[in-house]
């Protein structure tokens, strides 16, 4: 006998599926309450952890991006279009506003040297990984005390 899943073991499984993709990168991501939280995906490859937001109408300077520790914070404003005074409108659908997504990160990155490009609406955010130590042989220098 087949069941459907309930949403919530949906998004218990989700949230596996997401620690199981990233290997020893955890992401986690805390909910503000900002106007709008742009859509992100994050990935990870051989070279680091890659985390794209959909931004599109956001210019460069609309939008910044802050690490500390092992948290990465994306802050900006998304702009109205100005299309008059003398307007009404049938549909709005679109979101403006302040938005605000924060992810934060373990494992062996190197967030001193996180990249961020804006290009064609999605702001892509590399995260390159540290050399890794564990497993690798290496010599200690053994000193003698007189």
């Amino acid at each position: 006998m087949s069941r459907t899943p309930k949403r919530k073991d949906r998004e218990e499984g989700d949230v596996s599926i997401l620690r199981d993709s990233v290997g020893r990168v955890t992401f986690l991501d805390p909910f503000g309450d900002p106007a709008f939280l742009p859509p992100a995906d994050v990935n990870e490859n051989t070279e680091g952890l890659i985390i794209r937001l959909e931004l599109p109408g956001v210019r460069g300077n609309e939008v910044a991006v802050f690490v500390q520790g092992e948290t990465i914070e994306v802050v900006g404003e998304k702009m109205r279009d100005s299309c008059g005074a003398d307007i009404s409108f049938l549909c709005l659908e679109r979101t403006f506003g302040k938005f605000r997504r924060t992810f934060e990160v373990t494992g062996c990155l190197n967030m001193g040297l996180v990249k961020a490009v804006l290009k064609e609406g999605v702001l892509v955010l590399c995260i390159p990984k540290c050399e890794e130590r564990r497993g690798k042989r290496r010599r200690i220098k053994v000193t003698e005390e007189e």
